[in-house]
């Protein structure tokens, strides 16, 4: 009888054991998911860059925006580190992203300010000249408006080339 009652409670101290690290593994405290980080915040945006060569277009010579207009038609995606993002910022990044994808961020670069969104219509900020920068605006002007024209909440960009009137949109 004794082995009996040495057997039962062994078995009865392996099940409490087995459960208690059953409970340890469905509440996260285990040793294998404690290196596990939750993946990083993102959002995936979309952009349209040019099927040709912007140089073939726009360079110096041949200053045909509206034709390289014409071959901003590849769809790409990107994740950027960002979680829910705004409408305006999502805009605004895919300008980046686009920008990026073609060489073209001398605007992009130089901060955030370069674009702001009212009601249906996408403002630019004033561009200041620098050696090769009608080269520049030829391929960008066209890459910018069809991404922005893109998103079926813009109707109409406008490229401000006033200082004080880009200050006092909000």
């Amino acid at each position: 009888m004794n082995k009996k009652l040495f057997v039962f409670l062994s078995l009865g101290a392996l099940l409490l054991v087995g459960a208690g690290c059953l409970a340890e593994n469905q509440n996260g405290n285990t040793n294998a998911n404690a290196n596990v980080s939750p993946e990083p915040a993102k959002t995936t945006i979309s952009f349209l860059v040019s099927t040709g060569d912007k140089l073939k277009y726009c360079n110096g010579a041949d200053m045909a925006s509206e034709e390289f207009g014409k071959t901003i038609t590849k769809t790409l995606t990107k994740d950027v580190p960002l979680a829910d993002l705004s409408r305006n910022e999502s805009i605004k990044q895919s300008i980046v992203a686009a920008s990026e994808e073609e060489s073209l961020t001398n605007i992009v670069d130089q901060g955030n300010d370069f674009l702001k969104i009212a009601g249906d219509t996408a403002y630019l900020a004033p561009i200041d000249g620098w050696a090769g920068v009608s080269i520049f605006l030829c391929a960008w002007k066209p890459l910018v408006e069809v991404n922005l024209l893109n998103f079926s909440e813009i109707k109409k960009v406008v490229w401000v080339e006033d200082q004080q009137k880009w200050q006092e949109l909000k």
